[in-house]
């Protein structure tokens, strides 16, 4: 069952060269020169990860940052993230790991190699830069004294006025890079969603270029279940998650849930903004320029509980997918997930299309095809308690091909494991792709008799996808 509840207080070797050898003729002569021969062809990366899932990959050309997860029971203090770091050739040259007390919550790799990680405690933010081998080259506090005035439409929840983390989750930031400068979205302690653009500067740190506010503060109310020791697809924490992409211009997308009862955003956004909304479920899309104006917002009507996962700004394009509760059936199959892309320079909604295969459905990530196609990943098969959370311990493994329009135009084949098989990330790598995700992860009641049980194998693999 669920229920609402009031906040408390609270490796690969580099390829060696060929090499020509000279040889000299007996008795003397002219030296020649065997043919020359081409390098043997790279391996593909194929990074395997015990005890923790891939959840996000990025790539350049010195290398890549991969983040991965350790499965954590409900109520424990988290979320426990760290970073490897490989070369070119998907081998390990470094890791990072936040300090004592401390959440690693998200990253951006910049063009230079370096990456920008997104720290959390239970009131504070900061941002760390981190060369190539993930060293610390400095670290600079987000500090906004403004957080603490911008306005709140308060239905009764609790509230924080001087933290830049809500009350009730760390995990409420997202970073991406701006060359090598980066771009920030967060939620405050008032729960309003806040967007920054940060200049690294050598060896000051990150200096402020700019803020806008994206939405109001408002009371946002924690769900809960009555049973279970896993959160499977993070839901319950799904209407505090800031989703946020940049490109190379300075264009940024935000996303963010709105539910009528948990998280009435849709209706703080309408008063504040004088934009109206008749929609009561479903995303805000906030588009903004590279000086942080506020270029509108559009909402996207999901009818049902929606959640967010993956945003990606591409072009003209921003397309995001989640899973929404299209269906109660007795069965368990009532979630769908769905993919909807909104016009990054008008703000019109392109399309809004559920996708169904074979009873649960959720999508993390999606990506840009040649033709006006779109690669998504995230898994299929799995049961939910049409009455409440309960997620079932499988699910296969969903990388599929999508229309423009949404529409399912081909289920690309992936190895499963055992219990859950989310695909979480895709990054584009040369001519291939880097999948990212985890096998072997545990459904809401996989550890309730024995802890050890909630834990995940990762890996980030390179593979191949159809051309057509």
């Amino acid at each position: 069952m669920v229920f609402l509840a009031s906040p408390p207080s609270p490796v690969f070797p580099i390829a060696a060269l060929a090499t020509a050898a000279l040889l000299t003729a007996c008795g003397g002569g002219n030296a020649t020169s065997s043919p020359a021969q081409d390098p043997p062809p790279a391996r593909p990366i194929d990074l395997e990860v015990g005890g923790s899932a891939v959840v996000k990959v990025r790539a350049g050309p010195q290398g890549l940052t991969v983040m991965e997860e350790t499965p954590l029971r409900i109520g424990e203090p988290g979320p426990q993230r760290t970073l490897a770091m490989l070369d070119a050739a998907g081998t390990r040259i470094g890791a990072y790991s936040a300090p004592a007390g401390t959440s690693l919550i998200d990253f951006a790799r910049h063009p230079s190699g370096e990456t920008t990680v997104v720290l959390a405690t239970a009131r504070t933010v900061t941002l760390a830069r981190l060369d190539g081998s993930g060293a610390e080259i400095d670290e600079t506090p987000l500090a906004d004294p403004l957080a603490a005035t911008d306005p709140y439409y308060d239905a009764g929840g609790v509230k924080d006025d001087g933290s830049m983390v809500p009350v009730l989750t760390r995990d409420a930031s997202s970073v991406a890079p701006l060359g090598e400068d980066v771009a920030v979205a967060l939620r405050t302690g008032r729960n309003a969603v806040v967007a920054y653009r940060f200049r690294h500067q050598r060896p000051q740190g990150y200096a402020l270029a700019w803020r806008t506010l994206v939405e109001p503060g408002l009371s946002i109310f924690a769900v809960g279940i009555t049973s279970g020791t896993f959160d499977t697809y993070g839901q319950l924490e799904n209407h505090w998650h800031v989703h946020l992409d940049a490109d190379a211009a300075g264009n940024i997308a935000i996303g963010v849930v709105s539910r009528i009862v948990t998280a009435p955003v849709f209706a703080a956004h309408a008063d504040h903004f004088a934009e109206p909304i008749a929609a009561q479920n479903g995303l805000l899309v906030t588009r903004l320029d590279a000086d942080g104006r506020r270029l509108g917002a559009t909402a996207v009507d999901t009818v049902q509980t929606g959640e967010l996962h993956g945003l990606r700004l591409a072009g003209d394009d921003v397309a995001l997918v989640g899973r929404v509760f299209s269906e109660r059936r007795p069965d368990g199959g009532g979630w769908n997930a769905y993919a909807a892309h909104v016009d990054r320079a008008s703000g019109a909604l392109r399309s809004y299309r559920t996708v169904d295969v074979d009873a649960g459905e959720i999508l993390f990530d999606i990506q840009p095809l040649p033709a006006n196609r779109f690669l998504v990943a995230g898994a299929a098969g799995y049961v939910e308690n049409p009455d409440g959370a309960s997620i079932s311990e499988t699910a296969a493994p969903f990388l599929a091909v999508l229309e423009a329009d949404g529409t399912l135009r081909q289920r690309l084949a992936f190895s499963a494991g055992a219990r859950q098989n989310p695909i979480r990330t895709l990054e584009p790598h040369g001519a291939s792709w880097l999948v990212g995700g985890m096998t072997n992860g545990p459904g809401t009641h996989s550890g309730d008799g024995d802890r050890s049980l909630i834990r995940a194998d990762g890996y980030a693999r390179e593979i191949a996808v159809p051309s057509s």
